[in-house]
């Protein structure tokens, strides 16, 4: 078997598949002796090799894909112990199976997630960043563009889940407009009842023109007197009078 010596990449991990395929899973199913956990250990180190394929040089691809099946291995081995002693120990691969998981890694490398995580992964290797106190301080605490980008979304999703079901389940406009009815009934009741006590004219927009008091006439008086006089002196006897 030739060794790879090329830079992996997207158009040639095909072929680094077809070249490796075989041994890789003959050696997972050799440790597990089950053939669902061979093809996840297989699939796994296929997709790690190809997310590090930017800091491997050309000589290190193979021997990084093997330590990444060696690990996937180990790690299905401890998690779940083989019970099946009578499978065979080795099995090689069939076209099926090799199609399918081939299926798998390039549905998976080219998913907009997975591109995602690449792409925000090499901007932050490539940026040169100066250390500070806060850049150090987020660092240390493990939040990442990720983890704030999630925050934003859940924030999101219960503000408008909030919303939808307060108006939806509790009906809050409906309450909010009879609460707003009923101040504004109680306000004008208010205002009603102290409007007798106001210097304001109903029929009119502005207040009423104060009046003046009514003045008497000089000769009313006179006259209004007189008859009051003489009734007065005609009631009373007098020395003269007959």
């Amino acid at each position: 078997m030739d060794m790879w010596n090329e830079k992996l990449t997207r158009e040639n991990i095909e072929q680094f598949y077809d070249m490796y395929a075989a041994f890789a899973y003959r050696c997972a199913y050799k440790n597990l002796r089950d053939t669902t956990r061979a093809e996840m250990c297989v699939v796994d180190a296929f997709i790690d090799t190809y997310h590090k394929r930017a800091k491997l040089s050309e000589e290190k691809v193979i021997y990084y894909f093997s330590d990444a099946l060696q690990y996937h291995v180990n790690e299905l081995a401890g998690r779940y112990p083989v019970i099946n002693d009578s499978a065979p120990l080795e099995k090689n691969l069939d076209e099926y199976t090799a199609t399918t998981m081939k299926h798998s890694i390039l549905e998976k490398i080219d998913s907009p997630r997975f591109r995602i995580a690449e792409f925000m992964a090499s901007s932050s290797d490539n940026k040169i960043r100066r250390n500070t106190p806060l850049a150090d301080y987020f660092q240390n605490s493990g939040i990442t563009v990720m983890l704030l980008i999630k925050l934003v979304i859940l924030a999101i999703v219960i503000a408008v889940t909030t919303y939808f079901g307060a108006v939806t389940f509790f009906h809050a406009n409906n309450y909010i407009q009879n609460r707003t009815q009923r101040g504004t009934y109680k306000l004008e009741e208010y205002i009603v009842g102290i409007l007798d006590y106001l210097p304001v004219s109903i029929g009119g927009n502005g207040a009423a023109a104060p009046t003046a008091p009514p003045q008497s006439d000089p000769t009313e008086n006179t006259e209004s007197t007189a008859p009051s006089s003489e009734t007065e002196g005609t009631s009373e006897p007098s020395a003269t009078v007959g």
